[in-house]
């Protein structure tokens, strides 16, 4: 036998004609002609330096050694067969798309930032993160995940992604310039510039609610400047202009990079929090996203 392998070709039209038990059948399959496999087939036994079958007659049946051969090669050819295949139609399907909606605040301060580790997770997966403040929202109904803050909804069927925290944040020159310690107290207040988001949404705490669950006895005056949303508020306090308050899970690269700090007393409410709801329950598909986001909360 020659040291030169033999071509695919020549055992492809090997491999096709002893299962199919004729050339021309093989030649069908393969799309070529009947002479086309008959040379292939005549060059891979001078290769190996046998016959492969038996042409004595009007059939074509393999010989001992040609059985045997195709026996070995039969399903190797056909496992590359099933991979070629596999392979194809993978590339030409689209990627599943999965839409994730959460609040605008916690999308781009919390999802955002994460996306390029959900998507190397998650590599046979296109995602779409969908801002959407208002929970009735009909996009957030539809969303694949719904990521929702407010109080525990027994009929959302929610998995509580993380529990609210919600305390004072200001950058360190601030808090140096106003001589903030730890924790503010109900004196402090009426000093300081009180950077307040300008929603009308009972789930959020505004100052006056913070004030009276912090029990400070004090409801802040008229220097409360509104921001149309909760990236400008921290914005504004990134840029030394003033106290804001500051979700713990929104905040909490801020607080590790050290441009904010985060100043006492914490407020928590009971069962106020981060939800993680799935528009189809037991999805193999869904279940290990969900999965994946909150334990990448829990680290």
């Amino acid at each position: 036998m020659s040291d030169k392998p033999p071509s695919m070709q020549s055992l492809i039209a090997f491999e096709a004609t002893a299962r199919l038990g004729s050339m021309t059948a093989a030649a069908e399959e393969e799309r070529t002609t009947q002479p086309a496999i008959s040379q292939r087939i005549r060059a891979l036994e001078e290769l190996l330096g046998l016959p492969l079958f038996d042409r004595q007659g009007s059939r074509l049946n393999l010989t001992t050694q040609g059985e045997r051969f195709y026996r070995e090669i039969a399903p190797n050819l056909k496992g590359i067969r099933e991979a070629c295949e596999q392979l194809t139609h993978h590339g030409n399907r689209p990627s599943p798309s999965i839409v994730i909606a959460a609040g605008s605040g916690f999308t781009h301060l919390w999802l955002l930032p994460r996306l390029p580790a959900l998507k190397r997770a998650f590599p046979d997966f296109t995602f779409k993160l969908a801002p959407i403040d208002r929970v009735d929202d009909p996009e957030m109904q539809a969303a694949d995940i719904a990521i929702r803050f407010g109080p525990y909804v027994p009929q959302d069927k929610g998995r509580l992604v993380a529990s609210e925290a919600v305390f004072p944040i200001c950058s360190p020159d601030y808090a140096k310039e106003r001589g903030l310690s730890a924790v503010l107290t109900a004196s402090d207040l009426p000093h300081l510039s009180l950077l307040h988001q300008d929603i009308k949404d009972p789930r959020w705490l505004d100052w006056a609610q913070w004030c009276r669950h912090a029990g400070l006895g004090l409801t802040p005056g008229d220097d409360v400047f509104a921001y149309r949303n909760y990236a400008l508020l921290l914005n504004a306090a990134l840029a030394h202009q003033g106290v804001a308050l500051g979700w713990s899970i929104l905040v909490e690269d801020y607080l590790a990079s050290g441009q904010l700090v985060a100043l006492g007393p914490q407020v928590t409410r009971e069962d106020y929090g981060y939800w993680l709801s799935v528009k189809h329950h037991r999805s193999t598909v869904i279940e290990p996203i969900s999965d994946w986001l909150i334990n990448a909360v829990r680290r």
